[in-house]
């Protein structure tokens, strides 16, 4: 039986080397095509529903009276702007949330379909146009969705902005200090800092040897609790949901291409990593073509409530 993912140390980067981080989300950033950004929302897992609804409970619970509203100028910058005018009186008291890293989109239209108004910040392109694309009409008003081509380190939100800031499958590409920083910025007083994530759910033997196979990184270590600085953020809450889904053996082959591991492989390295998919799943689990299988995933959701002044 394989061993399963070693612990790992609470508040330990998962990326320690910061050039791998750099190289591996180059993968998600300048060198995401527009035929990528579609396959990676197409294949990537959406989020569970009691997970979004804790979002948005967590940012319902933070609605300040006199907030400042964000706008993006033709630049694609964001800049600060007052809320007379720009936010629609229907959506005036609708929490807001920064997404970052927001990639297509996935937790971005759970969010808006919940009620909430975002700022999804993503310095892909790509991404950017595939979010714009697959979010519905009503949702593309300024007043409910936001679009900001920039990175988590330096999103342009305005300061004490956001009820909530979340990152979706993100967290492990930022710049830890950078980041705590810039949330810091523009979350409100006893606003939510969120950092959420889907994992193959390796607990169960099979899985877990699929993991190996595929490279797939972003498996849940035990105890392991998001990088941020105790001083200036409260100890974390963590909950965790296990749940499964349909995919055929053609779809777990795909899936594995939109991990960053894949992108920043060599070609000799991808035949290598599909003959042994081939194996794994053809041969040894049997699995029968165009069948869907139930494949055990792992959401676990961490938040943090940014103190208020003493």
């Amino acid at each position: 039986m394989p061993s399963r993912p070693k612990p790992r140390q609470a508040q330990q980067a998962l990326i320690t080397d910061p050039e791998r981080r750099r190289r591996l989300a180059a993968a998600f950033d300048d060198d995401t095509t527009l035929e990528a950004a579609w396959r990676y929302d197409a294949l990537r897992p959406r989020y569970p529903e009691d997970a979004v609804k804790q979002l948005l409970a967590a940012a319902a619970g933070h609605l300040p009276a006199g907030r400042d509203d964000v706008r993006q100028d033709t630049s694609g910058q964001a800049t600060p702007g007052p809320t007379a005018g720009t936010l629609a009186a229907a959506d005036a008291e609708a929490p807001v949330i920064a997404d970052l890293g927001a990639g297509t989109g996935i937790l971005t239209r759970a969010l808006l379909a919940g009620g909430a108004s975002v700022h999804a910040v993503e310095p892909s392109a790509a991404m950017l146009q595939v979010l714009r694309a697959r979010s519905p009409e009503d949702q593309l008003r300024p007043a409910r969705l936001q679009l900001h081509q920039a990175t988590a380190e330096a999103t342009g939100l305005g300061q004490a902005s956001c009820d909530v800031v979340v990152a979706a499958q993100a967290w492990h590409w930022f710049d830890d200090a950078l980041v705590q920083e810039e949330v810091r910025r523009i979350l409100r007083p006893q606003g939510v800092l969120a950092v959420v994530a889907n994992y193959l759910d390796t607990s169960v033997p099979w899985v877990h040897r699929l993991t190996r196979i595929m490279r797939a990184g972003d498996v849940y270590r035990p105890g392991w609790t998001p990088p941020v600085d105790p001083a200036r953020f409260d100890a974390w809450h963590t909950t965790q949901a296990r749940w499964e889904r349909g995919i055929t053996p053609e779809g777990i082959r795909e899936l594995s291409t939109t991990l960053s591991s894949w992108l920043s492989a060599d070609e000799p390295a991808r035949a290598r990593r599909r003959a042994n998919l081939d194996w794994y799943l053809d041969e040894h689990l049997g699995l029968t073509p165009g069948e869907p299988v139930a494949l055990p995933y792992l959401t676990v959701l961490h938040t943090s409530v940014l103190p208020g002044p003493a």
